[in-house]
C-alpha cells in the first residue's frame, strides 16, 4: 500500500498520470510529421518520438529536423491541433479525486514534457488549475525544472516513462509507476519503484 500522507510533495507527469491523451497525441503528431517530411524521415522521427514519452518535443524532433523552419512549422501546427483535440481526452481514473484530497496538505507539481503553455490551457479546461502549486513544461527538461525548485526528499513521483522513472532517481523520490495508460513496460525501467497502481481510483 502506498502511504501517500507522510509525503510534503507530490509530483506528477501530466499525459498518462492525469490525462489519458498519449494515444491522441501520437496520433497528432504522426498527421503533422506525414504533411511536412518525406516519408522516410516522418517515420525515423515519429519512432523517436513515440519510443521516448516524456521528453521535450523540441529535443525528439530537433534529432532528426535540421531545418529550423521546418522544425518551427512542424512545432507550431503540433500545437495547434493539439489545442483542438486533447481537451476532449479523459481524466485518468481517480486523479481529480486524488488532487482534491490532498491539495490542501500537499504541495502538487505537475511536471510534463509537452509545452507548457499548452499543459496550462488542458489543466485549465479540466479546471484543475487551482489547485496545483506548480505546473513546468517544455521547452525546459523535467530534470531542469527539479534544479530550480529544489524540493526536499519527502517528495512522492507518479509518472508513465521511463524519463519519468530516472527523473525521480536522480533527485532520490520515491517513484509509483502509472501503467495503465502507458505503452512502458515495468521491466524497462532502469530505476527503483516504491509501487505500480493502474490509476489513482485505490488512492482516493
Amino acid at each position: 500500500m502506498i502511504n501517500v500522507s507522510k509525503y510534503k510533495n507530490i509530483v506528477l507527469d501530466f499525459d498518462g498520470v492525469i490525462l489519458d491523451a498519449n494515444r491522441e497525441r501520437k496520433q497528432n503528431m504522426k498527421l503533422v510529421l506525414d504533411e511536412n517530411l518525406n516519408q522516410e524521415l516522418s517515420n525515423l522521427t515519429f519512432d523517436y518520438f513515440s519510443k521516448n514519452p516524456g521528453i521535450s518535443r523540441n529535443i525528439l524532433l530537433g534529432k532528426f529536423i535540421k531545418d529550423e523552419l521546418i522544425l518551427k512549422k512542424v512545432l507550431k501546427q503540433y500545437y495547434t491541433l493539439n489545442l483542438s483535440t486533447l481537451h476532449n481526452c479523459n481524466l485518468v481514473k481517480g486523479v481529480e479525486e486524488f488532487i482534491i484530497k490532498f491539495y490542501k496538505s500537499k504541495k502538487i507539481f505537475v511536471l510534463t514534457g509537452a509545452d507548457e503553455e499548452e499543459v496550462k490551457n488542458l489543466v485549465k479546461k479540466k479546471k484543475l488549475n487551482k489547485y496545483i502549486f506548480y505546473l513546468g513544461g517544455g521547452p525546459k527538461s523535467k530534470i531542469q525544472h527539479l534544479k530550480e525548485l529544489q524540493l526536499e526528499k519527502q517528495t512522492i513521483f507518479f509518472g508513465d516513462s521511463r524519463y519519468d522513472n530516472f527523473t525521480a532517481s536522480e533527485y532520490k523520490f520515491d517513484f509509483v509507476f502509472v501503467n495503465g495508460y502507458t505503452n512502458t513496460k515495468e521491466k524497462n525501467l532502469e530505476y527503483s519503484l516504491i509501487g505500480k497502481v493502474k490509476d489513482f481510483s485505490g488512492l482516493v
